[in-house]
Formats: structure tokens, C-alpha cells, sequence
């Protein structure tokens, strides 16, 4: 889990590199905890008010929004004012204000879940999750998913071992200009399949290509090893689930290469998992980013 630091090694890396680090010079750290996004205007109150959802459906505008063509469409939901306000703001050690962020963010964010899941929808975003945004490709997709969603979670891992995740997306092959061509590369290191020691051997290529290192330092591409490290993010939660269905997913092949299933929508896709629940299933659903954590009980 990304929320519980004690079993990361990274964070016992990073405690390390701090306390060196505060040997040679001084440290001080400042993390800030955001407060949820509140839509302006027309759509002042939604998702939570459910008042809202209601006069937006009804709404002859709605109708008219649907027919549009979809570049049309985010450029309206782009104008749409966002709220983003601070709600704590934590100074020290950046070890320690990083730790109190992270527990008033989720004190304040999380979701209870009582009991766990035998399967989860997640609606992945058109954005990836690294900085620039652009349009996510597959892998970009499967980290929002896997190595995002599916590790923020307290106490315990949010669906039964073995069982079932939907991720919502078309898995459409592309690859931002020069900005992603790292990812070209573990594609085609992944076409025979996601064996350990290849991607291993692939991996170190690539940290030695000097060329890619230099688009990386130019501003000009990822950084060569950022593909294996999104993949290695994901690793937990394939591990633990019984399988990963794509759907609404357009490109099959990419799918299957990471191991997925690929369904031609939502539909099917739910009907897939409870057919490998064997029994009425408890399906939870994650609409879209701003993503928040689970809380799992038992």
C-alpha cells in the first residue's frame, strides 16, 4: 500500500538518504494536504449532491452534450471552474511532515469498506499520471489502475485473493511524441510476455542507451527506466487478483500482452466477473480521478 510507509522499503530508503543528507546540509520539509476539488458554476455540489446528478440528467443540455464530438466536450469541462484549496499545511523533518500529511489526507479522504470485494470497476482517466499530461497508453493506464488505485488502501488489500479488477479504458495504442517512446520500447520488449528476466535484460539496455538518457535530460522524453517502474508498481495487485479485464478496450493485443482480458464494454465485463465469483458478487466501482483511499474492515 502507498498509505502504510512501515512495510515499504522505499520509505526506509528515503529515511536513509535523509539522514545522510541532513549530515552535510540543513532539512526542512514542507507537505501540504489538498482539500477535495469542488466544481463552480453549473455543476456547483456534484458528484456528492445527488440533487445535482439529477438536474443535470434531466437537463435538455445534457442531450445536447452527448451529440457533441469528444474533443468538444473536454474543452466544456475544461471551462468548468475547479476549487482547489489547502486544507492543512505541515512543516519539519520532510520525513515527518510527509508521514502527517499522509495521515490527515486520509483521515479526510478515505472511504470505509466493510469487508472486501470480489471484484472493482475503476474508471481510469484520459490523462497519465506523470507529468506532462498527456493522453494515457496502455501501460500509462494500467498504473493509474493497479499501481494507484489498488494500492491505496488501509489495513488490507480491497478485494478477495484471486478475485476480479475492471479497468475502463480503451487501451488505445499511443504513444505522445517523443515523450513516450520509452514506452515503445517495453511494448516491444513485452511482445513474447512479461517474463521477469526479459524485462530485466531490457531494463538494463535501456539504463545504458545514452541517447535516451540524453532525450530524458533535454526535456525531450521520459526517463528510459520509467516504463519498468510503472510495471513493478502494478506487480502487487496482478499478484493478488485472480485475472484483469479491460473494458471497452479497442486495442486486444495490448491487453493480452500485459496479461489482461480485453471485453468490448462495462457490461461484459461485470458479467465476466461474476461468472468467476460463482455466486452473486460484491462489486465496488470507482468512477474517476480524483481517486480516494479505502479503508478496509473487517
Amino acid at each position: 500500500s502507498l498509505l502504510e510507509a512501515s512495510a515499504s522499503r522505499g520509505w526506509d530508503l528515503s529515511l536513509v538518504f535523509e539522514r545522510a543528507l541532513s549530515e552535510r546540509v540543513a532539512l526542512f520539509g514542507i507537505s501540504l494536504v489538498l482539500d477535495h476539488p469542488r466544481f463552480g458554476g453549473a455543476l456547483r455540489g456534484f458528484p456528492h449532491d445527488r440533487g445535482v446528478a439529477e438536474r443535470l440528467v434531466r437537463s435538455p443540455l445534457a442531450t445536447a452534450f452527448r451529440a457533441l464530438p469528444s474533443f468538444a466536450r473536454r474543452q466544456i469541462l475544461r471551462s468548468v471552474p475547479v476549487e482547489l484549496k489547502v486544507a492543512a499545511a505541515y512543516a519539519g523533518r520532510p520525513s515527518v511532515a510527509h508521514a502527517e500529511a499522509v495521515l490527515r489526507a486520509v483521515e479526510a479522504r478515505s472511504v470505509p469498506l466493510e469487508g472486501k470485494l470480489d471484484a472493482i470497476c475503476i474508471g481510469i482517466g484520459p490523462s497519465s499520471s506523470h507529468l506532462p499530461r498527456e493522453q494515457a497508453n496502455p501501460l500509462l493506464a494500467a498504473h493509474l489502475g493497479l499501481g494507484i488505485v489498488l494500492r491505496l488502501w488501509r489495513n488490507d488489500f480491497p478485494v478477495v485473493e484471486g478475485g476480479t479488477a475492471i479497468l475502463v479504458h480503451p487501451f488505445s495504442r499511443r504513444f505522445g511524441h517523443g515523450t513516450q517512446r520509452p514506452y515503445r520500447t517495453f511494448f516491444a520488449a513485452a511482445r513474447d510476455g512479461l517474463d521477469r528476466d526479459r524485462l530485466e535484460h531490457a531494463a538494463d539496455a535501456v539504463a545504458r542507451d545514452r541517447e535516451a538518457l540524453a532525450h530524458y535530460r533535454e526535456g525531450r522524453s521520459a526517463h528510459p527506466l520509467l516504463p519498468f517502474a510503472d510495471w513493478d508498481a502494478c506487480v502487487p495487485a496482478v499478484e493478488r487478483l485472480g485475472a484483469v479485464l479491460v473494458a471497452g478496450c479497442r486495442d486486444a493485443a495490448a491487453a493480452r500482452r500485459l496479461g489482461f482480458v480485453p471485453t468490448h464494454g462495462v457490461g461484459a465485463a461485470l458479467d465476466m466477473a461474476r461468472g468467476r465469483a460463482g455466486r452473486p458478487p460484491r462489486i465496488g466501482f470507482i468512477l474517476a480521478p480524483p481517486y480516494f483511499p479505502l479503508e478496509v474492515r473487517a
